[in-house]
């Protein structure tokens, strides 16, 4: 009798330990299928972050990094730009942020890669809030933009790249008619352009505050006119050397006027572009072709500092059986190059520092 009590008891206690196993592994089960649950904010963003304050874009990926660029790049897009431009800040507008003269944000937060993929101009006030994996093969990140803060941050660099703009523009206005207040103007236009593209974004994110900011911002095209308008009042005198025909003459006449600046002949003017050329004949090794290389070189004066401003050269070479032919070619293509780059070199080098 005690033999089959032990033996009940055993039995019984190994069905309580199979029992209770089971229980464990169900309630493991439960907890394993609760941690794959599918987070609401994946399926349902505004449910967690509600529209009236947020905006927010949901992105998957293969990975963590391709969630997050995907999720960036959406949220970019609402404001219509969410790829990586390739165009790029002028040197002097980048130089000025960095100096503080022109607001700037800070984009630390996102990885190289994501500033490489992503124009992160875009994701001012942007923030990667979560993550989540679901144990196969799809991590999500949700992107998120809080309006309220998103607002202020704006607001605040459109108010601080306006007093920029009064500023540069005060500090050309001390001498107007001449390349540093021409600078002065073309570097306003370039930071109002900056305001206006913050405006842009406002009117997406908190539309009522755009037309109070406005009354902050001096328009771009206004800025341009009167830049325009100070070049107009800019002669400069052209003189060349090596130019028996005087056509390199009328290539860099051609190029002054391009960017907005009037030519003369008058050599009291301000400014006196100086220009000479030299050509050069090679052979060839088989003595078939012969060559003519050609070097132009030349600079503007400035007569009242005796600066040299706006180094600009040229060179090359072309070839033909005969020289006076090659050296007719390498004469046009002289001239073609002067009338096609001269004015951006000019462009260049007034934006290549920061007026102040």
């Amino acid at each position: 009798m005690r033999k089959i009590k032990k033996g009940f008891i055993k039995a019984l206690c190994c069905l309580l330990v199979i029992q209770a196993g089971g229980m464990v592994m169900a309630a493991s089960k439960k907890s394993s299928s609760k941690k794959k649950a599918m987070p609401e904010w994946v399926t349902q963003p505004s449910a967690v972050y509600p529209n009236p304050s947020y905006i927010t874009y949901v992105g998957n990926g293969a990975d963590r990094n391709i969630s997050e660029i995907n999720a960036l790049q959406g949220l970019a897009s609402v404001f219509g730009q969410s790829i990586k431009s390739d165009s790029t800040a002028s040197s002097r507008l980048t130089q000025a942020k960095e100096n503080g003269l022109v607001a700037n944000t800070n984009t630390q937060v996102f990885s190289q890669e994501v500033k490489r993929k992503v124009d992160v101009d875009s994701l001012i006030g942007v923030e990667v809030k979560e993550f989540w994996f679901d144990d196969k093969d799809t991590w999500y990140a949700i992107a998120v933009l809080d309006k309220s803060k998103a607002t202020e941050l704006y607001s605040d660099m459109i108010k601080k790249n306006a007093a920029a703009i009064e500023t540069v523009i005060k500090n050309g206005e001390k001498d107007l008619y001449s390349f540093d207040g021409f600078g002065a103007y073309d570097f306003a236009e370039d930071i109002a352009l900056e305001n206006e593209n913050h405006l842009k974004k406002l009117a997406v994110i908190n539309p009522p505050v755009v037309d109070d900011l406005k009354s902050f911002c001096p328009s771009s095209k206004k800025l341009h006119a009167k830049k325009m308008e100070i070049a107009k009042q800019i002669p400069i005198c052209i003189q060349t050397s090596n130019d028996e025909n005087g056509r390199y003459k009328d290539a860099f006449s051609q190029a002054v006027a391009e960017a907005g600046f009037k030519a003369t002949a008058d050599t009291s003017a301000r400014y006196q572009l100086l220009a000479k050329f030299d050509f050069e004949r090679s052979d060839t090794s088989d003595k078939k072709t012969v060559r003519c290389r050609y070097n132009a070189e030349s600079y503007i004066l400035d007569n009242k500092t005796s600066h040299q401003l706006v180094p600009f050269s040229i060179k090359g070479r072309e070839a033909h059986v005969d020289y006076d032919e090659a050296k007719h070619k390498a004469e046009t293509s002289l001239t073609n190059k002067i009338k096609k780059d001269f004015s951006k070199a000019f462009y260049d080098y007034i934006r290549s520092s920061v007026t102040e």
